[in-house]
C-alpha cells in the first residue's frame, strides 16, 4: 500500500501579522488557492484519526448507535404514542442523533483546529480558515457514513428513501458552513478564554435537550414548541428528517432558516475571525 505523506508543503510566504486586513473574499480565495492543503488535511483528519484501528472510520458510529439503542429503550415507551401519524421512533431517534453528533464533533474539531495547528499558524502564511473548515468537511464525511445504519433501518421499516434523499448533500453543506462558523467563533474564545472549554460541554449538553432529538415536538406545549423551534438546530433536524426517510414535514421557513443561519454564521465568522486574528496569532 502507498505511503500516505501528511507533509505540509514548503513555506512560500511568511506570515505577516501586520498585513493589511482581507475581505471575506480575499479569505474565500486563499482557501481556493490551497485547495490542495484542504484536500491533505481531510485526509489526514479522516486516516490518523483511525491509523491504529482495525474498523477504522466505522468506530465514529459506535457513539451514535449505542446512544440510539440506550435512548429507544427508555423513550420508546414514552413517545412512541406521541409520533405524528407515519412516524417512526427508530428512525426518528437515529436521525436525530447523527444530525447532533455531526454537529457537536463538527463545531468542537473546528474550533480546536486552530490551536492544534499554532505551530503551522505562526511561521508559515497559511488562511488560518482551513483548519476548521477541513475539520468540518472531514466530519460530513463521517456523517456519510452514519446514513448506511439509518438507510438499513429506514429500508426495514419499508420507508427507503425517496427521490428526496440527493438533498442530503444540501444539508450536509449547510452544516459545514454553519459548523465551521460556530468553530470560528469558537476558537477566538478558546484562545482567550481557558474555561470556555468546560462552559461548552454544558451547552452541548443543553442544545441536545432543546433540539427535538429524541422527542417529538407535538409532545410539548404551544409555548415550549415556540421556544424550541427558535434553535436553528431544529430547522436543520427537521429538513434532514423531511428529505431522508420522510419522518417529518419541513416547511420552507425550516428550509429559510437553516440556509440563512449557515450562511451568516459562516459570513461573519469570517469576518470577526480576520479581525481578530492579528492579536490571537500573538497569543497562540
Amino acid at each position: 500500500m502507498k505511503k500516505m505523506n501528511y507533509e505540509l508543503p514548503e513555506p512560500t510566504q511568511v506570515y505577516d501579522s501586520a498585513a493589511p486586513s482581507r475581505i471575506i473574499i480575499t479569505q474565500l480565495k486563499g482557501i481556493y488557492e490551497r485547495r490542495s492543503l484542504l484536500r491533505l488535511l481531510i485526509e489526514r483528519d479522516l486516516t490518523v484519526r483511525y491509523k491504529r484501528s482495525i474498523i477504522g472510520i466505522w468506530w465514529s458510529l459506535l457513539n451514535p448507535l449505542i446512544t440510539t439503542a440506550v435512548f429507544f429503550y427508555v423513550f420508546n415507551t414514552v413517545f412512541k404514542q406521541k409520533m405524528s401519524h407515519g412516524t417512526l421512533f427508530l428512525p426518528y431517534l437515529l436521525s436525530g442523533i447523527l444530525c447532533m453528533t455531526f454537529f457537536s464533533q463538527s463545531m468542537t474539531m473546528a474550533a480546536d483546529s486552530i490551536a492544534q495547528n499554532a505551530a503551522i499558524l505562526t511561521k508559515v502564511y497559511v488562511r488560518p480558515e482551513v483548519f476548521a473548515l477541513s475539520s468540518s468537511i472531514a466530519n460530513a464525511i463521517q456523517f456519510l457514513f452514519g446514513l448506511v445504519p439509518l438507510t438499513i433501518v429506514l429500508i426495514a421499516l419499508g420507508k427507503a428513501p425517496g427521490a428526496q434523499a440527493p438533498l442530503v448533500l444540501v444539508f450536509m453543506a449547510c452544516m459545514v458552513l454553519f459548523t465551521t462558523g460556530l468553530g470560528l467563533l469558537l476558537a477566538i474564545a478558546y484562545i482567550n478564554f481557558d474555561d470556555v472549554r468546560s462552559v461548552l460541554v454544558i451547552l452541548l449538553m443543553l442544545f441536545q435537550y432543546m433540539t427535538p432529538v429524541f422527542y417529538p415536538l407535538s409532545a410539548l406545549g404551544p409555548h415550549t414548541q415556540s421556544v424550541i423551534r427558535l434553535n436553528p438546530l431544529t430547522s436543520f433536524l427537521e429538513v434532514f428528517r423531511t428529505i431522508y426517510g420522510g419522518n417529518a414535514s419541513a416547511t420552507l421557513g425550516n428550509w429559510a432558516m437553516m440556509i440563512a443561519t449557515a450562511l451568516l454564521t459562516f459570513f461573519f465568522s469570517f469576518y470577526l475571525f480576520q479581525k481578530k486574528w492579528a492579536k490571537l496569532v500573538a497569543k497562540l
